[in-house]
């Protein structure tokens, strides 16, 4: 992973902020595919997992694995709904099929927002504590003379 001063000083040499998938990455700690499916998620309503398998041109099991990292992480939510609910709200020609399928949403937006921030001050938190108490490392040494 990028050191916080790399990405500081890419920042500062190209003028640029963080794009959403190094802010998924960094506070939440998603790949790639996870940091797909939810950029996704929150600009569209409900997605079903062969909706995300074809845009994204994933394998299913990728695209579970995916939904499954991000409700662990609590910013999505799956709802069952039926086909027919779900062929309206997609705009797809009525169809006969019966049954329920699971659909996937981001959170509300100020939610997503709060949970990082909440997440950024407590890592921030341990952080400046682990410096104010660097100096207790010092004398820690293990077989070879790594650090503890």
């Amino acid at each position: 992973m990028e050191s916080i001063s790399d990405q500081l000083r890419t920042m500062v040499n190209n003028d640029k902020e963080f794009n959403s998938s190094k802010l998924f990455k960094c506070i939440l700690g998603l790949n790639e595919i996870e940091s797909k499916v939810f950029s996704y998620l929150l600009k569209h309503n409900k997605a079903s997992t062969m909706e995300l398998t074809d845009l994204l041109e994933k394998d299913r099991s990728s695209i579970q694995r995916a939904l499954q990292e991000l409700l662990g992480r609590n910013v999505i939510i799956r709802e069952s709904v039926s086909l027919k609910e779900f062929t309206e709200l997609k705009g797809m020609e009525d169809s006969n099929k019966r049954g329920y399928l699971y659909v996937y949403r981001a959170k509300n937006l100020e939610e997503i927002k709060n949970q990082f921030s909440e997440l950024l001050d407590k890592w921030y938190k341990s952080m400046k504590l682990y410096i104010k108490n660097l100096e207790s490392t010092f004398d820690c040494f293990e077989k070879d003379g790594e650090l503890c």
